[in-house]
């Protein structure tokens, strides 16, 4: 297996995971390996591909259709098994092993359907066969309705409903619509409200993920640290910074290729603010807290105009020297030095992929390059060769819908796929 892994796990039902916008996984020296896995790509099963859960908006979805009990499935049987054979590409990982198997498992017809009263995605697969065309199945022809497959899951005491569609190219395009109960604790940081998300503040150059997102209810970070937990305890989280009196609600993520012979990749958080000198107190108020339970030193730092700190012997983590700036819109949160340096390294020269609307892109056709980095950085006894992916990149865009909550994703083929 790849060190960089793209990881679409057979989820149990649809959701959101803050990775800062993946999940950065530190294997232990011992282990000699690395990975940097996106577990907040959730499949429609396996062979439904992957949907990133930035969802959007707010309100219950209002239906009268009567959807299935647990999970369930309806697909065209060719498209299902064009879309099987592209994630089939994923060579050497469990996930194209099944996708081949369901492959070889098809009925012989053209639309096939699948039940699970479990609820469990993974359970629809053996329960596959031909469509037919049963009372109950009528909500999930009508969400199918120029689509080539839908699926229905539960979601708390409603349903959530993804419809999909794959070309001749290989492209896929997804919409994703969710109750508001989706939405609830962490994920509700990733549903965005009408108001776009505004001009990026961090490079897009040579990002493997980047996202920004204006939270339809805030940016309250504090609610989401139980007053008496480990956490409030050391870190000190329920500072003025993360109570949001200094913030304006729109956060953003992105993580780039490491450097040569680094062995993490570059990662920075921004957090817009609403008035630059109280950001800053905040800020400074949160390393002060920090410095109460950790034995650390304050470093001033400065990249381009932009100044702040640095905790340099904070080194709890691979690679973790973290660092803050504040530019003249936000605060600039990285990993280490080499992480604020390079997300604001073109920031304004670029196309800006989110200054309409929330969302995220994950450059798939740059993990390649990512896995030799950290290859190189980091060798073990065995060479493993780089993961190839069916697609080159994936954008994911979301709003409020009248409907419900509403998410746009886009699978973009690789070239010679």
């Amino acid at each position: 297996m790849s060190r960089l892994r793209f990881a679409i796990p057979a989820m149990s039902h649809l959701r959101f995971a803050i990775p800062a916008m993946s999940r950065l996984r530190f294997a232990t020296p011992a282990t000699s390996r690395l990975r940097f896995a996106i577990p907040a790509l959730s499949s429609l099963a396996l062979g439904l591909g992957a949907a990133l859960w930035i969802a959007s908006g707010c309100g219950e979805i209002e239906t009268t259709e009567h959807w299935p009990n647990g999970a369930a499935l309806l697909a065209d049987t060719r498209s299902l098994d064009r879309l099987l054979e592209r994630v089939a590409g994923l060579e050497g990982t469990p996930l194209a092993r099944r996708a081949e198997q369901l492959r070889g498992s098809l009925p012989d017809c053209p639309t096939v359907e699948a039940r699970a009263e479990s609820g469990e995605l993974s359970d629809l697969w053996p329960a596959l066969r031909c469509a037919t065309g049963s009372a109950d199945s009528s909500a999930l022809e009508h969400a199918r309705t120029g689509w080539d497959i839908a699926l229905s899951v539960p979601v708390g005491d409603a349903h959530g409903v993804a419809a999909l569609s794959i070309n001749a190219s290989g492209d896929v395009e997804v919409e994703l619509r969710l109750p508001r109960v989706a939405g609830e604790g962490l994920a509700g940081l990733a549903l965005p409200g009408r108001e776009a998300a505004g001009a990026a503040e961090l490079s897009e150059s040579e990002a493997l993920i980047h996202a920004r997102v204006r939270p339809v209810g805030g940016l309250d970070l504090a609610a989401l640290v139980p007053a008496n937990s480990q956490g409030a305890r050391l870190f000190r989280l329920k500072s003025r910074l993360f109570e949001g009196l200094a913030l304006d609600g729109v956060w953003e993520i992105a993580s780039y290729l490491p450097a040569q012979g680094d062995a993490v990749p570059r990662t920075a958080l921004a957090l817009n603010f609403s008035n630059r000198a109280a950001a800053i107190a905040a800020m400074e108020d949160f390393i002060s807290n920090l410095q109460a339970s950790w034995p650390v030193a304050r470093t001033f730092f400065r990249s381009g105009d932009a100044e702040g700190a640095c905790l340099l012997d904070l080194r709890i983590m691979p690679g973790l020297a973290p660092c803050y700036v504040a530019t003249e819109r936000a605060l600039v949160v990285g990993w280490n030095p080499a992480s604020v340096r390079k997300a604001l390294d073109g920031v304004g020269t670029e196309p800006d992929e989110f200054a309409a609307s929330s969302g995220a892109v994950i450059h798939l056709d740059r993990f390649a390059d990512a896995d030799r980095r950290l290859s190189s950085a980091q060798p073990s006894e065995t060479a493993e060769a780089p993961t190839r992916y069916p697609w080159r990149r994936i954008i994911a865009t979301g709003g409020p819908d009248a409907s419900g909550f509403r998410l746009e994703l886009h699978f973009e083929s690789s070239v010679g796929t």
